[in-house]
Parts: C-alpha cells; sequence; structure tokens
C-alpha cells in the first residue's frame, strides 16, 4: 500500500473489502460499502486458550489517521500480540466481568440476608441493635457498593470514624463488622474477612466505667426530674427505683404492670437476657405510674410514648434538661443501674441475687448456667424492696419504711 493508492480506494455497493499491507504484514485497511475506511492489526495467536486464532485489534479511522501512522501504530499492536496479549479474551473477560459485578448484590442487600439468616439466634433485643447499627452506622456510607468491592480499609476506615467521637460505640460497631464479614465469608458472598486482630488496633476495648452516684446525687436527679413533663418524670424515677435497662422503662405497657400486686414483668422478648423478670413497684414507683395511666387501655398500650400508645424516645433531650434541673454532672443513665447494684452489695445482698435482680446472666460460668436453673424470683423482689427503701428514705424520708438489711451468710 501506498498513501497515494489508500487515497484512491472507494467503496463498493453490497461489499466490505479488505486490503492488506506488505510493508507491515498483519496490517489491514477495511473499507464498508458506507464508505467508512478503518485501520487494523491482525495476527494469529501463539498461546493461551485461543492459540491458532486470528485476533483483530483497531487502530483508527483513514483519513484521520495516515497510512505511516498506522504503520506505527500495527508494529507496537503486533508486537503486543506476539508478547501474548489477547485483545478479544480482554474484553469477553472484561465484559464477563462487568457482568457479574451487576448481578451481584449490594452490601444493603447482604446486611439484610445477613440479619434475617441470625433471626433465631438473637435476641429481639440485639437484632434491634444490629438493625441499627447497619441502618445507622454502615449503609449510609457502604450501603450502595457491592459486596465484592468493600475492602478492609473501607472497613477500617468506618469503624476509625465512629472511633474519633463514641470509641465504645466504635468497639460494638467492630464487632457487627466482624461479625457479618465473618458470615459473609463463609457463605461464600466474596466479602473481605477483617484480620481477627484488628479490633484492638481499630477499636480497643474501652475501660468500664466507674462513676458511681453518691446518694446525694441520686437524690438531686429525682428530684431534677421533677421539672419534666409526667412522662419523662415516670421515665426518669421508674429507672431509678427498678434498676432496669432505658429500652426496658422506655417501651413499658400496659399489660406488664399489675398494680394490685405492685409488680411489673418485663417478657423475655423485651430483656437483654432473653428470660423475663418482674419487679417490685414500691408506693412511689405506683404513684409515678398513675399519674400517666390512661382512663382506658388495653394490654399492649405503651404508656411512655410522646405519641399515644408509643414507647419513649428524645434520650438526649430528656437527659439535657434533667442534668440542668439536677446539676448533677459527668453521669450516664446506665450508671443509675450501677448505684443499684453497689447499694445492694453495702446492704449485703447475696452476690447472685443482686445480679439477678440487674438481670444479669453473663458473669456466671457456664458450670454455673448448666446446674443453676433457679429463677432468683423471690430473691429478685426482695433484693429490690431493698433498694426501694434506700431510695424513698433518700427522697421521701418522712414516708419511707426501716430499710433493712440482708446479712451475708
Amino acid at each position: 500500500m501506498t498513501a497515494a493508492w489508500v487515497a484512491k480506494v472507494e467503496p463498493q455497493p453490497g461489499k466490505r473489502l479488505e486490503f492488506g499491507d506488505t510493508v507491515v504484514p498483519g496490517l489491514e485497511l477495511r473499507v464498508t460499502e458506507n464508505g467508512a475506511f478503518s485501520w487494523a492489526a491482525r495476527k494469529r495467536i501463539r498461546e493461551g486458550e485461543r492459540t491458532g486464532q486470528f485476533t483483530r485489534i483497531g487502530l483508527g479511522s483513514y483519513p484521520a489517521m495516515g497510512l505511516a501512522a498506522a504503520r506505527k501504530a500495527a508494529r507496537a499492536a503486533l508486537g503486543k500480540i506476539v508478547a501474548g496479549h489477547d485483545p478479544n479474551a480482554t474484553r469477553k473477560a472484561a465484559k464477563a466481568k462487568a457482568a457479574a459485578l451487576a448481578a451481584e448484590k449490594t452490601l444493603k442487600a447482604r446486611l439484610a440476608e445477613w440479619q434475617a439468616a441470625k433471626e433465631g439466634d438473637w435476641s429481639p433485643r440485639y437484632a434491634a441493635e444490629v438493625e441499627r447499627i447497619c441502618r445507622k452506622e454502615i449503609e449510609p456510607t457502604l450501603g450502595k457498593k457491592i459486596l465484592s468491592a468493600v475492602t478492609v480499609e473501607d472497613w477500617s476506615a468506618l469503624v476509625a470514624k465512629k472511633r474519633k467521637t463514641t470509641p465504645a460505640a466504635a468497639a460494638t460497631l467492630f464487632r457487627v463488622v466482624s461479625s457479618f464479614t465473618g458470615h459473609a465469608e463463609v457463605a461464600g458472598w466474596g466479602a473481605v474477612p477483617l484480620p481477627r486482630k484488628a479490633g484492638a488496633v481499630l477499636a480497643p476495648a474501652v475501660d468500664p466505667r466507674g462513676r458511681l452516684l453518691s446518694d446525694k446525687e441520686l437524690a438531686a436527679i429525682w428530684h431534677g426530674a421533677e421539672k419534666l413533663s409526667p412522662k419523662p418524670r415516670c421515665f426518669v424515677r421508674l429507672l431509678i427505683l427498678t434498676g432496669a435497662r432505658r429500652e426496658e422503662v422506655a417501651g413499658i405497657v400496659a399489660g406488664e404492670v399489675d398494680r394490685e400486686a405492685g409488680t411489673w414483668t418485663v417478657p423475655g422478648s423485651r430483656t437483654k437476657n432473653g428470660k423475663p423478670i418482674t419487679r417490685p413497684l414500691c408506693p412511689l414507683a405506683l404513684a409515678e405510674l398513675n399519674l400517666i395511666w390512661p382512663e382506658k387501655c388495653g394490654p399492649s398500650y405503651g404508656l411512655m410514648g410522646s405519641v399515644k400508645g408509643g414507647t419513649l424516645s428524645g434520650f438526649s433531650g430528656i437527659k439535657r434538661r434533667l442534668d440542668s434541673a439536677s446539676k448533677v454532672k459527668g453521669w450516664r443513665v446506665h450508671d443509675l443501674r450501677r448505684a443499684c447494684r453497689s447499694t445492694l452489695a453495702k446492704l449485703h445482698v447475696p452476690q447472685d441475687h443482686a445480679e439477678a435482680a440487674l438481670g444479669h446472666i453473663s458473669g456466671r460460668s457456664s458450670l454455673v448456667k448448666t446446674y443453676d436453673q433457679h429463677d432468683y424470683a423471690a430473691e429478685i423482689i426482695a433484693a429490690l424492696n431493698l433498694w426501694q427503701g434506700h431510695v424513698a428514705a433518700l427522697v421521701a424520708p418522712g414516708k419511707s419504711a426501716k430499710i433493712l438489711s440482708i446479712k451475708a451468710a
């Protein structure tokens, strides 16, 4: 081929013409019936799955690319083919990969599948916590990515960011992520598991809180609640009197309370350990509940919710108003449970009775859990009666009964 000859080539109706170059064997000029001219390099593959087959590399169109430029480009392309490069196979593999990626599920979808698979293994409370972490902490950042595209660096950045603001929450987030990636690996979802020792670096365990509210501070919190509206006030005072967890009190429903017997039974579906617990309600507790009790309601009616019959929310706002009213600083709602547990020890309540009163079973050895099937119902009532008597002596000394203590055996 010469430049002058190429310039004279004309398309032919109903035919696609192809011309080879003798100067650079493998260079071809293709001419379509519509008058489109293009250059390509064509050569047999010497190795691989397609050995012996021709592969073709497009170089450019004519006249934008002249003969000299086409020869230069052809030499480079043919050199790649000789070196083992198969552009058709590369394109085919890229297309297959793109199709596989398009068919692969997102992280959000896999998180939902994981939670569904674990539904029978987790307590309702833990399942709700995992759902919240996935929805609020993981999905906004990584939810739209396909799972195999989520890297260890992605997970690490997510946990590290959380650690800057809330170290304890970062440790919980890491445990959820680690559990999910482990499940995904076993399920064959293509997830990259986190290294086993990564938690110690990314989200080291936070030292347990040692904040112990004094009796004076406890009384100040009680009286500070007087400035809250009836339901938040009842919420705070029941937290103090019962030693219950925040979610247990916030979700209390009418059917759990026996006002005549003076008891509150939380079903296992709402407790952390999955076991029901009955707590006593002293006159102070019943007085708070009576103030918010509706004239008519069914057993599933939520007593604490700002929305009629719902569950209490807005904890941070309640806490801010309570801090302002009580003047007590540096405490958390969970510290009320620590105050209860510490006081029970001071009142000589046996350790297993005091732990049962707070709904704790995780501290018991597996052997004890296997052989000790006692429900500690009576001991829980007795221990919390002592605690409620102690609180009554602090906040309503003129009306409180004499505080009894159980001497250690």
